[in-house]
C-alpha cells in the first residue's frame, strides 16, 4: 500500500515546503579581490558554485590574498557543497555566452534557478556576462557596500522566446554549418511551408523574426535566391 506523504503533512496542519535549489554563477577575472564572491556566496541563495574565470596567474598583487586554486578549496570545504571553474580565454562576448549556455545545459535538470554574480570581474567580462544574463533570461548581480543590486534585464531569454518553428530554422542551418543556399532547400530540410518560414525570417506586426532578432542574416545568392546565415548569437542560443 502506498503511503500519500502530501496528505500526511496537510492532515497534520502543516504545508509542503518545496525547496528551490539555486545555481550561483560567480565571474572572476585575474587580479581582482575575492571579496565579491565571498558576498555573493553571503547574501544571495546558493545550493551550487560555479566559477567562470578568464586565465589566472596568481602574480603577486596587493589584491591576490592566496591564490585561486587554494580560494576554491577554502569555498569548497566552507560550503560543503560543489564548486566548479570553467575556465575562458577570453571575456569576449562569446567565449562568456557559450560558458554561461554550457553551465546551464548541464545543470538545467538539477537546479530550479540560475543568478549570475558580476562583482569580482574585470569590465568586459562582467559586461559579456550581464549580457549572457539577458539573452538566457538569468538573473544577474553585484554587490558593494550597500548591498545586493539587482540588474534589469529581459524576464524572458531569447531561449524562452523562440517557438519551434523558429528553433526549426536555426537547428537546420547548424546542421548545415551555419549557411543554406535557399528557402527551397531550407523547406526539404525543415518539412515547412515556403510562406511559413518566410514569417518565421522576416517578422510579423505581432512577432519579431529571426532576422529583427540577429539570430539569421539573409543575402541574395545566386540566381537571385536568398541565401540563410546564422549569426555567431544564433548558434549560441541554438540548443
Amino acid at each position: 500500500m502506498s503511503i500519500n506523504m502530501d496528505c500526511i503533512a496537510r492532515s497534520m496542519g502543516e504545508d509542503r515546503v518545496e525547496q528551490r535549489r539555486t545555481l550561483q554563477i560567480a565571474i572572476y577575472s585575474d587580479g581582482q579581490s575575492y571579496r565579491g564572491i565571498r558576498d555573493g556566496i553571503r547574501l544571495m541563495p546558493l545550493d551550487k558554485l560555479v566559477i567562470i574565470h578568464e586565465e589566472v596567474h596568481d602574480r603577486n598583487s596587493q589584491t591576490i590574498e592566496i591564490p585561486f586554486k587554494d580560494f576554491v578549496k577554502q569555498i569548497a570545504n566552507a560550503l560543503m557543497t560543489q564548486v566548479e571553474e570553467v575556465s575562458v580565454s577570453s571575456g569576449e562576448l562569446n567565449e562568456v555566452l557559450e560558458a554561461v549556455k554550457s553551465v546551464h545545459r548541464d545543470n538545467c535538470n538539477d537546479f530550479d534557478d540560475f543568478i549570475i554574480n558580476v562583482t569580482g570581474g574585470g569590465k568586459l567580462i562582467s559586461c559579456t556576462a550581464i549580457s549572457s544574463a539577458f539573452i538566457f533570461g538569468i538573473r544577474a548581480f553585484w554587490v558593494d557596500q550597500k548591498g545586493v543590486h539587482m540588474l534589469p534585464i529581459l524576464k524572458l531569454g531569447y531561449q524562452r522566446i523562440l517557438s519551434e518553428t523558429k528553433l526549426a530554422i536555426l537547428d537546420a542551418l547548424v546542421r548545415k554549418k551555419g549557411r543554406i543556399e535557399s528557402l527551397e532547400q531550407l523547406a526539404e530540410m525543415t518539412g515547412l511551408d515556403k510562406s511559413l518560414i518566410s514569417r518565421h525570417l522576416n517578422g510579423t506586426e505581432d512577432s519579431e523574426g529571426l532576422v529583427d532578432l540577429g539570430l539569421v542574416t539573409v543575402n541574395k545568392g545566386r540566381r537571385g535566391r536568398s541565401e540563410l546565415e546564422i549569426t555567431a548569437l544564433g548558434k549560441i542560443v541554438t540548443i
